[in-house]
């Protein structure tokens, strides 16, 4: 089904042409085209004749998630904005264009990378230059005024001594005497003159260039004036919608009913149940619909549950890190466990959130001189909590999923569990105002609920540049796994 030829170009950028079938819409399924991947872009059209003049469709690889569905399809999305649904005629065909386009991937990355740095070293570069070429001037300019001065100094002594002896000449000498020191005075006079005049010039030439370009700063000077009043408008709006955000979310955690507190906890909980540490963190807002299939900015978000058989109870992973997971290693009874004993004791909330003052001004003061989209924000922001953290909160409500996994051959009813622990994460995101750390890369986040929820989860960020996170979790006949 496909012809495809890999080679490389002259930049050493992987370079591929070949047939593909991309998915159009349910009327017509899969529909044959020819793909070229070339500087970064994927493009695609009918057949090769269309290469001279029309392109159906091309996606950018610089934000683009590449994702493999099974031994022949593949996805790629650009922040869910365009997807392209492909398939191969084979296995080895598939893998050579994945691998081709995640080698174009990171080469068009590095390249926009080098590039940004380029155009941020460029502006200061240039001033630099251009303020030395300034400098030298007005240093050239102040040497040529020192040498007037010293030459006006020396020929106006010449002069004035001249015009003494003059003065000192007996009236009743010879007159070739006196027209001799008359003729030294002319000389000496006229070599003041030309100093003077010179002397002028140069003090004219420091002063328009000393204007010119005082002018020219004084100008900078207004413009990086206007540029930290914004500034600091800014950063005091950001404050006050922040305080009214904090106030807000007081009033409305305040507000809520013994109800929406019965729901918020889980079923079978001990008295310290970690599900209290989940909800009572300060609220973030993020964003919705993190299961979607257009997922957030860095590409689609797959999420799959696969329903087992309740009898055999899954075991836990023979590979644990940790203590805490040694001791709670094995297979989970279906009752939870009494905190009593060596049971776990967990704390019931998390601390209050300290009140730390915000100094606008010390904000103001790290942010003078920087870009507004590199400007950081404050950590106060923040809640204390990774977002690898936010991402298990989505098993606050795992009872649905045992009770999905215990419908037997009722799949309708299985669905509705299923869809009803679907939107159950949302749950905690009414009344969050603050966004979690971003984890670094390789960092992991494992939950281990199997003594009281019969589940245990560990979660990875697994690419830092697009920022991606995969998770997989494990309970009672169920198991679940998501990326996005």
């Amino acid at each position: 089904m496909s012809n495809s030829e890999a080679s490389q170009q002259q930049q050493g950028e992987p370079e591929m042409k070949g047939w593909l079938a991309k998915w159009t819409n349910y009327l017509k399924g899969y529909q044959k085209r020819w793909f070229v991947l070339s500087n970064g872009l994927l493009s695609y059209y009918r057949n090769q004749a269309e290469m001279a003049h029309t392109c159906r469709g091309t996606i950018s690889l610089v934000s683009a998630v590449i994702h493999t569905e099974d031994s022949c399809n593949f996805v790629i999305s650009n922040g869910g904005t365009q997807t392209f649904h492909l398939k191969a005629s084979n296995e080895i065909e598939r893998q050579k264009w994945v691998t081709a386009l995640e080698l174009a991937k990171a080469r068009a990355v590095r390249m926009m990378e080098s590039e940004e740095d380029e155009e941020l070293d460029m502006p200061s570069q240039l001033d630099k230059c251009e303020l030395l070429t300034v400098l030298r001037l007005l240093h050239v300019k102040l040497e040529d005024l020192s040498m007037c001065s010293e030459l006006i100094n020396k020929h106006g002594t010449a002069l004035q001594r001249s015009l003494s002896e003059l003065e000192q000449l007996d009236p009743g000498g010879g007159a070739a005497e006196l027209a001799t020191r008359v003729r030294a005075v002319n000389e000496r006079a006229t070599l003041f003159r030309i100093t003077s005049t010179a002397m002028m010039n140069a003090c004219s030439e420091y002063v328009q260039l000393a204007q010119s370009q005082g002018r020219k700063w004084v100008r900078m000077l207004q413009h990086e004036h206007e540029q930290c009043l914004r500034l600091q408008e800014m950063v005091e709006q950001l404050a006050k919608q922040h305080s009214s955000l904090e106030r807000a979310a007081q009033e409305a955690s305040g507000a809520h009913s013994d109800d929406e507190e019965f729901f918020d906890a889980p079923e079978h909980s001990s008295p310290g149940g970690e599900h209290h540490h989940f909800l009572a963190s300060e609220p973030p807002h993020r964003p919705k619909h993190r299961r979607s299939a257009s997922g957030l900015s860095s590409g689609p978000s797959d999420s799959d549950s696969e329903l087992e058989p309740p009898p055999p109870p899954v075991s836990s992973p023979s590979a644990a890190s940790g203590p805490t997971v040694d001791r709670s290693e094995g297979a989970p009874p279906p009752p939870p466990l009494p905190a009593t004993g060596g049971g776990r004791q967990r704390r019931t909330r998390i601390p209050e959130k300290p009140s730390c003052s915000l100094s606008l001004w010390s904000i103001m003061k790290n942010c003078i001189g920087k870009e507004l989209t590199k400007i950081p924000m404050p950590v106060n922001f923040n809640e204390p909590l990774s977002t690898l953290q936010r991402l298990t909160e989505d098993y606050e409500y795992s009872e649905l999923l045992d009770q999905a996994a215990q419908c037997g051959e009722d799949a309708a009813l299985q669905l509705v569990y299923v869809a009803a622990f679907a939107v159950s994460s949302y749950a905690t995101t009414a009344n969050r105002t603050g966004k979690p750390f971003n984890p670094l890369l390789g960092e992991t986040y494992e939950c281990d609920r199997r003594d009281d929820f019969g589940w245990r989860s560990i979660s990875e960020q697994v690419s830092h540049h697009p920022p991606m996170l995969a998770q997989y979790c494990e309970g009672r006949g169920w198991r679940c796994w998501q990326e996005f």
